[in-house]
């Protein structure tokens, strides 16, 4: 299925969960600003409701985790069926899922600001490539060759989208391992 066996496709279906919930959830709800009810604290003190505020979170989660799956899906699609260049790509990924995003949001009953829609987006186009080629396996294939192939459009994304964000993106992030 999209050029993967089944246990590459479980592997890379965990992989973008597991970025999901773990890189990019926090990213963006540490740099949120909640509004939530507030109640007595027994104290006399009004604190913020956290079961309010923990299932705000949850959604936020699932809608970043919804919204990471399906770009990963088709990225894996248009990497195996697909005669698009990489720029054309991350384009179409791009405009395609922040309405995705703005849907989820919108269904969830989460207020988001429009900055925060091109970050997620941006977070989890960008590790794309990084999620698709760990779940390969096949040791014919050459995972430098596949990530110099596709430098160029990230770099053009990275630079005609997002100045102003910073990411937590290494594009030599194999190198730091060695």
């Amino acid at each position: 299925m999209f050029g993967l066996t089944q246990k590459e496709m479980d592997l890379y279906n965990f992989l973008v969960q597991d970025f999901a919930i773990r890189d990019v959830t926090p990213i963006v709800v540490s740099k949120s600003k909640f509004i939530t009810p507030l109640m007595d604290n027994g104290k006399g003190k009004k604190v913020p409701n956290s079961a309010y505020v923990n299932q705000l979170v949850q959604d936020i989660e699932t809608i970043i985790t919804i919204t990471a799956m399906s770009i990963a899906m088709e990225y894996a699609h248009l990497q195996a069926e697909s005669e698009k260049s990489e720029k054309e790509i991350i384009e179409y990924l791009h405009t395609k899922y922040e309405d995705h995003l703005v849907m989820q949001f919108i269904r969830y009953g989460v207020t988001f600001s429009t900055d925060v829609l091109s970050e997620i987006i941006g977070e989890i186009i960008i590790e794309l490539p990084y999620l698709y080629i760990n779940a390969i396996e096949d040791e014919n294939f050459d995972e430098d060759s596949f990530l110099e192939e596709k430098m160029e459009a990230y770099s053009k994304y990275l630079d005609d989208n997002f100045n102003d964000f910073e990411f937590d993106f290494d594009f030599d992030k194999e190198d730091d391992d060695e």
